[in-house]
């Protein structure tokens, strides 16, 4: 694969994402904001409600952004593998469209209380999203080919 070394160090970055987006579950408690929370407080609203939690300790970051994350994360790995069937074709975009799109009725659809989403809703629907991103720009890696020497 062509840029091995970013592709690795983007794949690394992703994954201490991941590990820090945990927050108190994995890294404890402290006291106020805990560190993991003010590394995502930018990018992510964390209310307490749209976030996981296990016996009191809280995740740093929201569900939504937890699963895309996760998705971005697990994709990223999946992109040696993508690129083989996604190469020169236009349907990854429209994946990722889709992801969008599904975002989008997802939250109005909680918005106008035509139904009410939950956690796991959202950390899946996160996830997928996570995951079209890698799959869209699959098509942007190369794969080394192997010359057959004649013996």
């Amino acid at each position: 694969m062509k840029h091995q070394p970013l592709y690795l160090f983007v794949f690394i970055a992703l994954g201490f994402m991941l590990l820090f987006s945990m927050g108190e579950i994995l890294w404890g408690s402290s006291q106020g904001k805990h560190w993991t929370e003010m590394l995502f407080l930018g990018i992510c609203h964390n209310l307490p409600d749209r976030t996981f939690s296990a016996d009191g300790y809280f995740m740093a970051v929201n569900t939504r952004c937890f699963g895309i994350f996760a998705g971005l994360w697990f994709g990223w790995g999946m992109i040696p593998w993508l690129k083989s069937i996604t190469d020169q074709k236009k349907w990854p975009i429209w994946v990722l469209l889709f992801a969008v799109v599904i975002q989008i009725i997802d939250y109005t659809g909680n918005l106008f209380h035509i139904w009410e989403n939950t956690n796991h809703s959202r950390a899946l629907l996160g996830m997928a999203l996570g995951i079209a991103i890698p799959t869209a720009l699959a098509d942007q890696f190369q794969i080394r080919k192997t010359k057959k020497t004649d013996r």
